[in-house]
């Protein structure tokens, strides 16, 4: 098991970047009005997490996630990722990203990375159905479009993460 003290601040820096990439990709890969509650059900996943979760890393990722400090420590993370003008550029950044993430926590502990590449691709499901896609007037939408699952199953493919 690994702790905050096991990483650098900047390690920590990419290890709490990844939730936000996970949620991101979701919603750039389907831009629609709901993105905001679609963010919603991401900080919302993030914090049930926190409480349910029994391992320590998750915990302490989301007890960090609601400091106002870490969001603005963060912000040189999701520059970069922003700098990117292309979309499909964007997509490839953050996918290496949440990679090189789960890659780290794997290095410092293989029970965690593989607790965290799942919990990543939870939090992306999470976003995805934060909100309904499609239809008209709420009839005939649904919780996942088919091209946020798409970016689910990138993300799942990325992480080595299968349904079980």
């Amino acid at each position: 098991m690994s702790t905050k003290t096991d990483y650098t601040p900047e390690e920590w820096n990419t290890v709490l970047a990844a939730p936000y990439f996970a949620a991101i990709l979701i919603v750039v890969s389907d831009m629609n009005f709901a993105f905001f509650k679609e963010l919603a059900a991401l900080s919302k996943a993030i914090m049930a997490s926190g409480v349910e979760s029994e391992s320590d890393l998750i915990k302490a990722i989301a007890l960090d996630f609601t400091s106002k400090e870490t969001q603005e420590e963060l912000k040189p993370e999701l520059e970069k990722i922003q700098s990117h003008k292309d979309p499909e550029k964007v997509v490839g950044a953050m996918l290496d990203n949440i990679t090189s993430a789960a890659d780290l926590v794997t290095s410092k502990s293989i029970e965690d990375g593989e607790t965290y590449r799942k919990w990543l691709v939870y939090l992306a499901q999470a976003t995805a159905e934060g909100s309904k896609e499609g239809g008209f007037l709420g009839f005939g939408a649904v919780r996942v479009s088919e091209r946020e699952q798409y970016a689910l199953d990138q993300l799942a493919i990325r992480l080595g993460v299968t349904e079980e």
